[in-house]
């Protein structure tokens, strides 16, 4: 998350080194990790937390949204491409989250973003 509140003020070094790639809530992650400790029909099985593949066109977006009058933000690469990966694993991970803690599913990259950033307010304008 701290790349993504760094794009606020204009630094945009998550943008120039790091390609688009999977993403996953932490909090989804932990839920992830308790429903595997306590539920007991998990055995000797690899969970994969993937949730939805992002870019940085995306997360620059869900940004301009939420700070709208924000200068700051740059402005995302150009022709930006997308993580193509199949994680086919990552189903059965979150029927977890589904079934364990009763959510729709995995918490969103918009959802994730303005949790990481609500307390920004001077960011706002």
């Amino acid at each position: 998350m701290g790349l993504v509140r760094k794009l606020l003020s204009g630094n945009r070094v998550g943008i120039d080194y790091i390609s688009p790639q999977w993403f996953v809530d932490v909090e989804d992650t932990a839920r992830l990790h308790v429903a595997a400790v306590l539920d007991g029909r998990v055995k000797s099985e690899r969970l994969f937390a993937f949730a939805t593949p992002y870019n940085w066109t995306d997360i620059v977006d869900i940004l301009r949204k939420a700070f709208p009058v924000n200068s700051s933000i740059p402005q995302p690469p150009e022709n930006e491409p997308r993580d193509l990966s199949q994680v086919g694993p990552s189903v059965r991970a979150e029927s977890l989250i589904k079934e364990f803690w009763g959510r729709d599913g995995w918490t969103s990259l918009e959802e994730s973003i303005l949790g990481g950033t609500g307390d920004l307010e001077g960011f706002r304008g």
